[in-house]
């Protein structure tokens, strides 16, 4: 008797905001597909690919902080120039699982897909697919997976396959692989892309891995000491008493699993695959021996395994549903972006280390862009969401520049400082990597950047004892920088000006006074000599430490405070309006409308110094000092300033609509700052910048929050007290968002009615700010409903 079919799984309506939907098989929409449906943990990356589909050229899995050192070659060198780059290299590859019947292999370019379906559901981090597919015989079959990435570190990536016979009866053939990625001969399309970087070949295979129907392999980097392990293991089933037959063979470095049986109509194979990753990022040094490597794969596969596939379901559905409950947001009459908000800070949780080893990669890990580097990105877009979401991940986040602290002082020694420490612009182990100079170790603002993050967590938090133990060293040693590369211009009336550096904008470099880059020194400056003091009057132990540890004179927070009182910021009377740096004003206008609409982005069509001799932005430069420092700039010129840098920016980094928008709500300019906000949101989602497939972009993503929550909302919290001033949209009927302060979670919900309600959901209470109005949250009165909602531009 023939059995029924089981259900078809249920495709969930596109209108849920609460699931993202592949849209096309093509294989452009594949590739972005990719990126989009990435599942992680913090350090697992595993792109969604379809399991039967070998044939992208894109690493499908990355290790966060994995990465081998490549040397740099150039053919003209000076002292201080970057030795070497660190490359997040691929490791293998284990969501590969093949399907053939009757020797016919599953391939969506072949036969019939009568019906496919792919989604990410949010609230649980499972990716879904459903496929029903006519083989070119005519046999027809269901095929149901899902996909998750185990939660806790440094959990596994668990699939279940289940293929259902509907109309044949056949051998069925499944053939899971664990892979090392092959990279290609060439750049993708012959064209060099400086956003990707190079492809690396494989790590190097050690040993196989063989224990208790657990397979895998051990591997190791060259340069970096790294060392990879990764097992695999499968159970299978069939709901017939048809016997089932399995093999595993190891060759050229590729571990299968085949498993095969005979499926009648009605009949399902259902096969759960664990693969488990375990890595020695060469932290202290000493790189972990083979068999410790090997050790520490199987036992994570084994907790899983015997864990079981629903109840790992039902924690990492827990884990999500706890990020939730401080984070969750609702836009009322724009449901796409809604999704598209929430869709991204899922995607950032998920990029976003948790150990205190790693940081957050402009792409997470979710591509091979940028060779997986950190950049500013994490401390001035990814840390402020995380912040106000997961302070616990700001922290570690943080740790992972203070472990990094003795390479940011090489590098100063290496660039010419005395004293101090200079972060790199971009690195994995803390290292320089940035073989560019004028757009990469030029960036000295990135000091001033890391200590407004630090800033932005203390005022949050109020962890003293990430202060003490991690943070304060971190501001003294960035903020002596300071004081070596600027000095006291006579020229400028003995204001303290700082030369030769790149601000954000980096289609402007090696300028004199960047406006972002001395109003952040500024505000580091003050602050770290704020927390000397602090620290002297009611932690005096702590500072001693710390200043014995440095060699940090009793004179140099005054010094700092004076530089601080003396910083240059550079304003023309003219125009009134605040120059991106001392040259910029003074520069040609490019020609935009000369401009063919096929030559953006221009990094990628003219050579550096066209851009640079230009007045054109790539991006946000003293936008972002207005939006970051908003008390420190007059808001008349402020809003000139704002006019006049939207006319010369092109937006050619995902970094800038996020910064625009932000700045355009504050300055009541709805209309502008909806159409900047739809950018960043949607980046990703829409692929705006048509290279979604090489990875998401982590810093438009935490834009899009920084928008709605400090653009359209108001939120500004450095000093410690939160305060809001919110605005309405056009077009949308409220919104709401929580976030977490000094121990409290709070929501803020926007309406139509020109009234904003805020909520206090857990925590000992707070007093904050509405417009100026003092608004006090406690348990015994959790809510209070304030008018002054602006709705139309000012």
């Amino acid at each position: 008797m023939t059995a029924s079919l089981p259900p078809f799984p249920a495709i969930p309506p596109a209108t849920d905001p609460w699931v993202v939907i592949a849209q096309g098989d093509s294989p452009a929409a594949l590739k972005c597909t990719e990126s989009l449906f990435t599942l992680g943990n913090g350090f697992i990356g595993v792109r969604g690919g379809v399991e039967e589909d070998a044939r992208s050229t894109a690493p499908v899995v990355h290790l966060n902080g994995v990465y081998e050192i490549t040397p740099i070659t150039y053919h003209e060198k000076a002292p201080g120039f970057a030795e070497a780059s660190d490359t997040r290299i691929p490791v293998p590859d284990g969501t590969l699982i093949g399907l053939t019947v009757e020797g016919e292999p599953l391939d969506l370019s072949t036969g019939t897909v009568l019906e496919h379906h792919r989604w990410l559901d949010l609230r649980t981090g499972v990716l879904h697919r459903a496929l029903r597919w006519r083989s070119p015989a005519g046999r027809t079959l269901q095929l149901a997976t899902e996909r998750l990435v185990v939660e806790d570190h440094p959990g596994p990536v668990v699939i279940q396959y289940q293929v259902t016979a509907e109309d044949f009866t056949a051998e069925v053939v499944v053939d899971s692989c664990l892979a090392p990625h092959q990279p290609p001969s060439a750049d993708e399309g012959g064209v060099h892309d400086p956003r990707v970087g190079p492809q690396l070949a494989a790590l190097a295979f050690r040993r196989w891995i063989e224990e208790d129907g657990s397979d895998g392999m051990v591997l190791r980097t060259g340069r970096s000491r790294q060392g990879v392990a990764v097992a695999m293991s499968h159970s299978v089933t069939v709901t017939s008493d048809a016997p089932i037959l399995t093999a595993s063979i190891r060759d050229q470095g590729i571990v299968s699993h085949t498993v095969r049986t005979t499926l009648t109509p009605g009949t399902v194979l259902t096969l759960v695959k664990g693969v488990a990753y375990a890595a020695d990022k060469g932290v202290d040094g000493t790189p972990a021996d083979d068999e410790a490597l090997a050790r520490a794969a199987l036992a994570a596969l084994a907790q899983a395994t015997a864990i079981g596939l629903p109840a790992l379901r039902q924690a990492r559905t827990q884990a999500l549903q706890d990020f939730w409950l401080s984070s969750d947001l609702a836009i009322e009459g724009a449901p796409e972006l809604e999704r598209a908000v929430r869709f991204n800070l899922f995607q950032l949780l998920q990029g976003a280390g948790r150990d205190g080893l790693t940081s957050v990669g402009a792409k997470g890990q979710s591509g091979e862009g940028y060779e997986g580097h950190y950049f500013w990105d994490a401390e001035i877009f990814a840390l402020p969401v995380l912040v106000y979401t997961r302070p616990a991940v700001a922290r570690a986040i943080l740790e992972y520049r203070h472990r990094t602290l003795d390479g940011a002082r090489a590098h100063a020694r290496a660039m010419g400082h005395r004293k101090g420490a200079l972060y790199p612009w971009r690195t994995i182990g803390g290292a320089e990597c940035s073989a560019y100079f004028p757009a990469g170790s030029a960036q000295y603002h990135i000091n001033a950047d890391i200590a407004h993050a630090v800033r932005q967590y203390m005022d949050a938090s109020g962890d003293d004892d990430f202060l003490v133990r991690h943070g304060a060293e971190i501001l003294f040693e960035t903020a002596r920088l300071w004081l070596d590369m600027g000095h006291y211009n006579p020229r400028r009336g003995g204001r303290f000006c700082i030369h030769e550096v790149t601000g954000p904008d980096e289609y402007t470099a090696m300028v004199d006074n960047n406006l972002y880059t001395n109003a952040m020194a500024q505000a580091h400056l003050e602050y770290a000599a704020e927390v000397a003091a602090r620290l002297g009057r009611e932690k005096p132990e702590a500072l001693a430490r710390i200043a014995a540890a440095i060699g940090l004179g009793a004179e140099e927070p005054e010094g700092w405070r004076q530089a601080a009182e003396a910083m240059y910021l550079p304003h023309d009377e003219a125009s009134g309006i605040y120059p991106q740096d001392d040259s910029f004003l003074d520069k040609k206008p490019w020609d935009f409308a000369g401009t063919p609409a096929d030559h953006h982005p221009l990094l990628m069509h003219y050579h550096p110094l066209v851009l640079y001799r230009h007045q054109v932005c790539k991006q946000a430069d003293a936008v972002l000092a207005f939006c970051l420092l908003p008390h420190r700039f007059e808001p008349e010129a402020v809003r000139r300033s704002f006019a006049f840098y939207e006319s010369v920016t092109v937006h050619d980094s995902t970094l800038s609509a996020g910064v625009f928008a932000l700045l355009a709500a504050r300055l009541g300019q709805m209309d502008k700052a909806l159409a900047y906000f739809n950018d960043t949101a949607l980046v990703d989602l829409d692929d705006l910048h048509h290279n979604t497939g090489h990875g998401l972009h982590m810093a438009a993503m935490a834009g899009s929050w920084m928008a709605l929550a400090q653009g359209f909302a108001g939120l500004h919290a450095l000093g410690g007290t939160l305060r809001f001033a919110p605005t309405l949209p056009p077009g949308w009927t409220g919104y709401r968002f929580r976030l977490e302060f000094q121990g409290n979670r709070v929501e803020v919900a926007v309406g139509c009615d020109a009234a904003t309600t805020y909520r206090l959901l857990a925590g000992p209470g707070l007093a904050l700010s509405h417009h100026g109005q003092v608004v006090h949250l406690t348990p015994t009165a959790p809510e209070e409903v304030m008018e002054g909602t602006r709705h139309a531009a000012l």
